[in-house]
């Protein structure tokens, strides 16, 4: 019996055995590809279910690839797809990256992308054509700086058109054909005139706010005749272009539906005939909103539009009669790096085979097959009147057709066909931003009165305005420097390096006398025992400080001084990064905001927390309850914090404080949109979750003061202030400076607020020196710049540093006994 399990046993331990070697055998064949994104598996929205459907067939086709998700940082105002640039600068980018328009140039001249060239020689034209649509072609086929040839650096796997959706109901309602949707810009001013009924909450159209709302405005200098950049044929670079005839025609006809003077029904002042601000999407929802600019994309058309409440048309035609329709593309790209080890913590992998797998990935995930598949899981989810009718009637579903209006897809097509590429050259992921900057700038002195009386005078400012936008974008953005303006600036630079050299050196000489000479000759006197053993217990900290600050510190140094590239060699330029940042206006505007932002910091945030010490000392009564009050902000998530303002700064009649303020008979305040109060209103949320904590050590100085010395005080006959200025302020001095200099530092280095709250606008108007510096680091990938910059405001910072740790130094600290 025992010999028999002793059998049975093996038996089942060498099966075991067998299975974990086999297992292992099959594991190691297993190619792991990492995605920048997969559908939700826990999600129920129809959309999701078939875009899961398409990764289930996938896995059946290849079961030797293991599909992993990636999951990014994603930043609120940035209006920018920034998660893969990040995961790039990171080393942890996936290996299918996503790629739109703007970024593609990035990608390719950072060589982050790998050809395609090699996979799409095994397909047929017909597939080709059917993937990648006419107008899309010059983004997706091109050369990088440097190269002979074109190559096919990615693929797209949705299409999309933006183009003019309107609401029918609305249309009807103020007697218009909701079969007649405006044709050109004069019948889009007359239809949203007619549809602004403020008194109602009805609003004609509406354009887009904001640091990138110029992707709204880029509709209408498309139909101007005008783009954003253009390529010169002859050298292939790129410069900015949104200026002349049809940027003044464009920025005068959006001034007219913005800022015109007019009265409602009830005789009160109204402006403009669009909505910028609040909650557009809930006024959409709620029929409220008659024209805005929206997406179709090539498989679901109108998305979850009712074709009896929507209608879609191409843009209205210009002035020239052209239509500003874009054509836009979601893609995929193989990055560059995938399969290197490491790469994402995936350990060794095979390049070739990892790319391999990402372009059957790629091929799969919009191919017929998958089209199909999705196709048939919408249907069965009730969507088949939204799908596009050319998927229909090809897989074989054309008694879905009639429910789908002709001039749907009539629209798609024309846009397909005509359409706009959007913004695709240099550094264009921040287009908009920097076109943004003129409009928004136009719209402020029209609305002030200040652009000018007449037609000509109005033409003549806008044309300046934009011709400086155009010369700032070409500097900044694409870097565009004719080679004397370089060699001027070097030699600027070296004169500055040298002064800068020999000051940072007396600087540390003098920090170097303040601390050591005399402290050291003192200490050696009284006892050489407490020297070594006050230096045996300082080396841990030390050395921590030095491996952690110090090391990377100096490394990050040589950084300074080369183009870095996150792949590939990085060429040494030497001081020509230290001379653009000198010669940059926008830097010098960032540092002044700093120092600007310090300022309100300190005199906002520092000081208060000193007298909420002493008032919650001093009060008779619940100085527990105050305490706890005060405190209680402390303990609130700094997200919530954030948030929790951002409702009541909201600009829209929702927004908490307007609500105060309209209640009062008050005109409602844009608050975050306006660039007198941008800055001070990013400060008081960190103020209100800082007052309490701050006045802790305040209170707890407080305290020590012996109870002896007050009522000596009270006997001598000191009133209030008497004991604020001679027993207070003498027990608080040591201390009011340490944090000071600690309040100092930190100022400049806690510009979360403003990055979560506007991004640096509006206008740049709270684009602080460090914000601009992650700018430069993980949006352009410029780290020689973002260090160099980083090491300008870490040598002013210190500078003011010394003056302060030399008052500290001859300070003396006792304890009561």
């Amino acid at each position: 019996m025992r010999s028999t399990v002793k059998i049975n046993m093996k038996k089942h331990l060498n099966i075991l055995l067998l299975l974990i070697l086999t297992a292992n055998i099959f594991a190691e064949d297993n190619i792991i590809l990492k995605v920048f994104k997969l559908p939700d598996p826990k999600s129920n929205e129809a959309f999701n279910r078939a875009d899961m459907a398409v990764i289930e067939a996938f896995k059946q086709k290849y079961p030797e690839i293991e599909l992993r998700s990636y999951s990014g940082i994603e930043l609120e105002n940035m209006e920018l797809d920034a998660g893969p640039l990040m995961a790039i600068a990171g080393g942890v980018s996936p290996d299918i990256i996503y790629v739109n328009f703007r970024q593609s140039a990035t990608y390719i001249e950072n060589d982050f992308l790998y050809p395609l060239d090699e996979f799409i020689e095994n397909i047929s034209e017909e597939e080709l054509n059917g993937r990648i649509a006419k107008p899309v072609w010059p983004v997706v086929k091109r050369k990088k700086t440097g190269d002979k040839d074109k190559h096919v650096w990615c693929m797209p796997y949705e299409t999309l058109v933006r183009v003019m959706l309107y609401r029918k109901d609305l249309f009807y309602k103020v007697g218009l054909d909701p079969e007649q949707p405006p044709k050109d810009w004069n019948e889009l001013l007359q239809y949203s005139k007619r549809m602004t009924i403020p008194e109602e909450g009805t609003y004609g159209l509406y354009l887009a706010s904001g640091p990138q709302a110029a992707y709204d405005w880029i509709t209408y200098l498309w139909s101007a005749g005008g783009d954003a950049v253009v390529q010169d044929p002859d050298t292939d670079e790129w410069y900015a272009s949104f200026n002349g005839r049809p940027a003044i025609d464009a920025m005068k006809f959006y001034l007219e539906l913005i800022t015109t003077k007019w009265k409602d029904s009830e005789g009160n002042h109204q402006q403009g005939f669009v909505i910028r601000e609040g909650n557009w999407g809930n006024l959409r929802d709620d029929g409220k909103l008659g024209i805005l600019m929206g997406y179709m994309d090539d498989k679901r058309l109108g998305g979850e539009l009712d074709p009896n409440l929507w209608g879609i048309a191409p843009p209205p035609k210009g002035p020239t009669g052209l239509r500003g329709s874009e054509i836009n593309c979601r893609m995929m790209g193989i990055f560059s790096g995938a399969g290197i080890s490491n790469n994402g913590g995936l350990g060794d992998r095979d390049p070739e085979k990892v790319r391999d797998a990402a372009w059957k990935y790629i091929r799969f995930y919009d191919s017929d097959e998958a089209r199909k598949i999705r196709l048939e899981v919408m249907i069965n989810a009730g969507y088949g009147r939204m799908q596009n009718p050319l998927y229909l009637r090809k897989y074989g579903y054309e008694e879905y057709l009639k429910y789908t209006p002709p001039d749907w897809l009539a629209t798609f097509e024309e846009a397909i066909e005509n359409g706009k590429p959007e913004p695709y050259g240099k550094n264009c992921q921040k287009i908009y931003e920097f076109m943004t900057y003129p409009i928004e700038k136009c719209i402020s002195l029209e609305e002030k009165g200040q652009l000018g009386d007449t037609v000509e005078e109005k033409e003549k400012n806008i044309s300046q305005i934009f011709d400086a936008a155009v010369e700032r974008t070409n500097q900044k953005m694409i870097g565009r420097i004719t080679p004397d303006e370089r060699n001027f600036r070097n030699r600027v630079a070296v004169f500055v390096a040298i002064f800068i050299f020999i000051f940072f050196s007396i600087v540390l000489y003098r920090v170097w006398k303040i601390f050591t000479p005399d402290m050291i000759i003192k200490t050696r006197k009284k006892n050489n025992k407490i020297i070594f053993i006050a230096t045996l217990l300082l080396l841990p900290a030390l050395g921590s400080i030095i491996l952690w600050k110090y090391v990377p510190m100096i490394m990050g140094t040589f950084i300074a001084f080369q183009n870095y590239s996150i792949v590939g060699n990085s060429e040494w330029v030497g001081l020509a990064n230290f001379a653009d940042v000198l010669f940059d206006p926008v830097w010098w505007s960032a540092l002044g905001k700093t120092f600007y932002y310090m300022f309100l910091s300190l005199v906002l945030g520092f000081v208060p927390p000193i007298f909420l010490a002493i008032f919650l000392q001093e009060v008779s009564h619940g100085k527990m309850f105050y305490r706890i009050i005060y405190y209680m902000p402390a303990v609130i998530s700094g997200v919530i914090v954030i948030y929790l303002w951002k409702l009541l700064y909201d600009p829209s009649d929702a927004g908490g404080l307007n609500q105060i303020l309209l209640s009062l008979g008050f005109e409602k305040s844009r608050w975050l949109k306006e660039e007198s109060l941008a800055m001070i209103l990013t400060i008081l949320p960190s103020i209100w979750a800082g007052l309490g904590p701050g006045s802790l050590l305040y209170l707890a100085a407080l305290k020590g003061i012996p109870d002896d010395v007050y009522e000596a005080a009270d006997i001598d006959g000191a009133g209030f202030f008497h004991k604020l200025r001679h027993i207070v302020y003498p027990a608080l001095k040591s201390l009011i400076l340490i944090q000071f200099i600690a309040a100092f530092i930190a100022a400049t280095q806690q510009s979360e607020f403003i990055l979560v709250m506007t991004f640096g606008g509006p206008n740049e108007a709270t684009k602080v020196a460090d914000l601009l510096i992650f700018e430069k680091a993980y949006l352009y990938l410029n780290f020689g710049i973002a260090t160099t910059m980083a090491w300008m405001l870490g040598l002013l910072l210190m500078f003011v540093t010394v003056f302060q740790i030399r008052k500290l130094s001859n300070m003396e600290f006792k304890a009561n006994r």
